[in-house]
């Protein structure tokens, strides 16, 4: 049960389906329910890669927008028909430490901004810790590129983020509490690591979508990071890179 929640929220987290959220923020409120089988490599050695099924919530209305773990309100809506259209957000999201083996959820606040036209969407994000936990600091950018063919969407994206020391180490680090907890509760146990410096990680993704009718979608996914050095140098890490795939269904009313 633990791992059902770390894997929906680091997806989530990656903003796999913010596609879905932003296309349809315009007109009457919308919901979409569904399921979404799951799978995720982890970068720990000690480690199991999971597969898994996680639901899907979302709501699309004037202004306000969720999400599954993602909340927002709409603060400048995009120009109906325009060349270029702007949008700018409040976001909030949960946010859960990678793997399995250390049990933490905090909470991001901050905004989000997008332009797309004709050459895509740009989107930039800059969200900080809320929960005073670590009050770390993460910047990001993203392009996406939409090819649509009748009913089937294909959207390509790549993206950058860079997290400051203290979130790349509250991501990424191992301290020894979390150490004694690990092996009180027989959990893979991770080397002792800290980070000292940020984190500037790289990730590429592709999402597809094919309607099936007005009220069904298929959905499926996969994005990639590729983690920084410091992140790297975790005894603990030996891949240099962070997966996540899915497929599901959604009913959308």
């Amino acid at each position: 049960m633990k791992r059902f929640f770390k894997i929906s929220l680091l997806s989530f987290a990656a903003a796999t389906f913010q596609p879905m959220a932003v296309s349809a923020q315009d007109g009457p409120p919308k919901w979409s329910v569904g399921a979404l089988g799951m799978g995720y490599v982890t970068p720990f050695a000690a480690e199991d890669n999971q597969i898994t099924v996680v639901p899907y919530v979302a709501y699309r209305g004037e202004r306000f927008f969720i999400d599954a773990t993602r909340l927002g309100y709409r603060l400048v809506k995009p120009q109906e028909n325009a060349p270029l259209s702007f949008e700018l957000d409040i976001v909030a999201a949960a946010r859960m430490l990678p793997g399995e083996s250390r049990d933490k959820v905090t909470a991001d606040t901050g905004l989000a901004a997008s332009l797309s036209g004709a050459f895509g969407l740009l989107s930039l994000t800059a969200l900080h810790d809320v929960t005073d936990t670590h009050n770390g600091i993460e910047l990001g950018a993203s392009y996406e590129y939409d090819f649509t063919f009748d009913k089937l969407t294909i959207s390509p994206s790549i993206g950058v983020t860079w997290q400051n020391e203290k979130l790349a180490n509250h991501m990424w680090g191992v301290t020894a509490k979390q150490q004694a907890k690990m092996i009180e509760k027989d959990d893979p146990v991770l080397p002792l690591y800290t980070v000292t410096g940020s984190a500037l990680n790289f990730s590429a993704g592709l999402t597809t979508t094919y309607n099936i009718s007005n009220s069904w979608t298929v959905i499926g996914f996969a994005q990639g990071t590729y983690l920084d050095s410091n992140i790297r140098d975790n005894p603990g890490v030996d891949k240099k890179y962070d997966v996540s795939v899915g497929l599901g269904l959604a009913y959308n009313f």
